[in-house]
């Protein structure tokens, strides 16, 4: 064999390892191709699955107890409990002649105690529409309800007068709404230190208190009236409007 046809042979045989280098692997068990990096793992045939929500949210786990429900906190140790007015005394109110109010008015001694202002809640009906003065007065029976209570022998004043520049018993103006119908819850620092006024009698008046002419206001002739009796019962109101100092 001449030295061209050996290289010839040479080359041929290059060709053939290179073939069977590139060709499959087989020599893992059973003849099986082994798998590449990227190559999927599901058998042949098979629709690819879809791969998983990486961004759905994580639920937090749950527990027996919402923390946000009414009631679910605990009250904090030492909590002072919640303190309400303590009905001092009531007046029930009926009408006068041929007039139609009636209603109750309630005297709540402050839950500050006998040194703070006396709420007075107003609960009326049968009023005409507008303002009406609201007086104690020295009597003790509606059949004969006397003057103003003015222990201090003060001008007749504003309810938010100082001590001795009015009456104890002026309490100034209640208003019906076009219903014919008071529900005001009024403060007093006056009345509250004295229960002087308790026995006495209460009067709604027809018209509006002036606050100024002595010895009444100008308020026109009683239309309702209610003796003040003792109360014991224990209560709770809404927010109050300032009357007294």
């Amino acid at each position: 064999m001449d030295s061209r046809t050996s290289w010839h042979c040479a080359v041929l045989t290059l060709a053939a390892a290179l073939v069977v280098g590139c060709g499959p692997d087989t020599s893992a068990p059973g003849g099986a191709t082994q798998s590449r990096a990227g190559d999927s793992s599901l058998p042949r045939g098979e629709p690819d699955r879809p791969p998983a929500d990486r961004n759905a949210a994580v639920r937090p786990p749950t527990t027996g107890e919402n923390p946000a429900a009414p009631g679910s906190a605990a009250v904090p140790n030492g909590a002072p409990p919640a303190v309400t007015p303590r009905l001092m005394a009531r007046a029930e109110i009926r009408p006068l002649e041929d007039n139609t109010v009636r209603g109750v008015v309630e005297f709540q001694q402050s839950a500050a105690g006998d040194s703070g202002p006396m709420m007075i809640h107003v609960m009326l009906m049968g009023l005409d529409a507008g303002p009406h003065g609201m007086h104690v007065h020295t009597g003790t029976d509606c059949s004969a309800t006397g003057e103003h209570l003015n222990p201090q022998n003060a001008p007749h004043g504003p309810a938010n007068a100082a001590s001795g520049a009015r009456h104890l018993g002026d309490l100034g103006n209640i208003t019906a709404d076009a219903s014919g119908m008071a529900d005001e819850t009024l403060r007093d620092s006056l009345l509250g230190g004295d229960a002087v006024f308790i026995g006495k009698v209460l009067i709604i008046h027809a018209g509006q208190d002036d606050l100024s002419t002595q010895p009444d206001g100008s308020a026109g002739r009683p239309i309702g009236c209610g003796v003040i009796e003792p109360g014991e019962a224990v209560i709770s109101r809404g927010d109050t409007s300032d009357r007294g100092v």
